[in-house]
């Protein structure tokens, strides 16, 4: 595995429902989480790709393999930059092995 990690920029859209899930259901301030995701976008801890370069392989996965394409643009930048590949979602890491991608289940 290459050290470090690298992602799409949809990881941060991620990372700010999560925290929007914080504020509705657990009553997180909205201030308190804008200063949390506000350092996050500032920080640039990982390099972020953009998700455009691979919506078209994504497409493919999603309709050969019965995904989401949003499931699919993982597993398609994954595979086309030969990085290993660490989810949480059973069905994303079996389509992603499948393709030949190194998984990593969390």
């Amino acid at each position: 595995m290459k050290e470090g990690i690298l992602t799409l920029d949809l990881a941060v859209i991620e990372i700010a429902n999560a925290l929007w899930k914080k504020v509705v259901r657990n009553g997180m301030g909205l201030e308190e989480v804008q200063k949390i995701m506000k350092a996050i976008v500032e920080a640039k801890l990982t390099p972020l790709e953009p998700f455009e370069s691979y919506i078209i392989d994504a497409l493919k996965i999603s309709v050969e393999h019965k995904v989401t394409v949003y499931d699919a643009l993982f597993t398609a930048f994954a595979l086309k930059k030969s990085l290993e590949f660490a989810t949480v979602d059973e069905k994303q890491a079996e389509v992603a092995k499948a393709l030949g991608v190194k998984i990593v289940l969390v």
